[in-house]
């Protein structure tokens, strides 16, 4: 009788051991469960609306502009990966890992946006048009050319080393590839991108920004490649460079900002400026006035176009906006429009 208790003792103390230790290694998978969660934070934004524009058949339609999700990863405190993912057109935006030696060296490589201008690189979220980027900004680097990453809203693969040297500068160097966002390169040469940005006062920002590259020619049409080798037989790849320069102003009252911007696609040379500025918090906190002007001529047309409008934020980063455009293209009729948009985001 004591053999029999001395087996169903020992046999409760298996299972109390096996019952803790699956619950200590329960409790740890939790443990590092939550630790991993902990580095993830996600962010996002989405932006629909209604337009009218009057040479347009048809003329009017509601739109979703865009369903953007954020995900950024800390791995350690110097390293963190990000991924960007476009809900409307199920296409990856970005994705890439950084490395954070110092401030003023951090070493990024994936899928991100080109360091030109001083417009590109900013966020559709935080842009005050609803048209969002200017027409000389879309026609260089954002993909509205088809000599240069064409839909390929600003975004390249590459490697980019950049930091900001002191409360004064901040510096971006990059390699890429010149063919636009989740597409291989279409040719053996790379583009060399420099962007470099003053910081006099701190509400004040001057920047200068390059691309020096090559595109390939069988990439474009019939059309474009006749246009920018201007007919000659000879129709390798082509030389592709851009110049940008500009300021950025930041106030309590009103920010404004400006850029000239020139292009060379082998013999076809474009340029372009836009100056663009808010003033906030107009009769009541939140409602910013917003104006903008847009001149771009491609070497094959030239298009000026003029905007005005209202913006509210009625929650953090959520606002509502409404504007007329005026778009005259040299030889055509000019374009009116009028534009409205809501835009939620966390």
């Amino acid at each position: 009788m004591i053999s029999k208790l001395n087996r169903r003792l020992r046999v409760m103390a298996t299972v109390v051991a096996v019952v803790w230790a699956w619950t200590a290694m329960a409790q740890a998978d939790a443990s590092v469960i939550n630790k991993v969660a902990q580095r993830f934070s996600f962010t996002g934004y989405a932006q629909a609306g209604w337009e009218y524009h009057d040479q347009s058949d048809p003329n009017n339609e509601f739109s979703i502009n865009k369903i953007i999700l954020m995900s950024n990863f800390k791995v350690t405190d110097e390293v963190n990966a990000f991924a960007m993912f476009d809900f409307k057109g199920f296409t990856l935006h970005e994705l890439w890992v950084n490395y954070r030696v110092k401030p003023w060296l951090q070493v990024k490589l994936g899928q991100f946006k080109t360091p030109f201008s001083i417009e590109n690189p900013l966020s559709p979220a935080s842009l005050e048009m609803i048209t969002q980027t200017s027409l000389v900004t879309n026609h260089m680097i954002c993909g509205a050319s088809p000599t240069m990453m064409p839909a390929g809203a600003g975004r390249d693969i590459g490697l980019n080393v950049g930091g900001d040297a002191g409360t004064w500068l901040t510096y971006d160097l990059a390699v890429m590839n010149g063919a636009g966002r989740n597409k291989r390169d279409d040719n053996s040469w790379k583009d060399f991108v420099a962007r470099l940005t003053l910081h006099p006062v701190q509400v004040l920002d001057v920047s200068a920004s390059a691309v020096l590259g090559k595109g390939a020619t069988k990439s474009l049409g019939e059309g474009m490649a006749a246009a920018v080798w201007r007919d000659e037989a000879v129709k390798n790849d082509y030389v592709r460079n851009r110049f940008a320069a500009g300021a950025s102003l930041r106030t309590r009252v009103a920010d404004a900002r400006a850029e000239w911007m020139w292009g060379k696609d082998g013999r076809l040379k474009s340029n372009g400026c836009y100056a663009t500025t808010q003033v906030k918090n107009v009769a009541v906190r939140g409602l910013d006035v917003v104006a903008s002007f847009d001149h771009l001529d491609t070497g094959l047309d030239i298009t000026n176009r003029y905007q005005a409008g209202v913006q509210y934020w009625f929650y953090k980063k959520c606002r509502a906006q409404a504007g007329y455009a005026y778009t005259k293209q040299h030889g055509s009729a000019g374009e009116n429009a009028i534009l409205t948009q809501v835009q939620v985001a966390f």
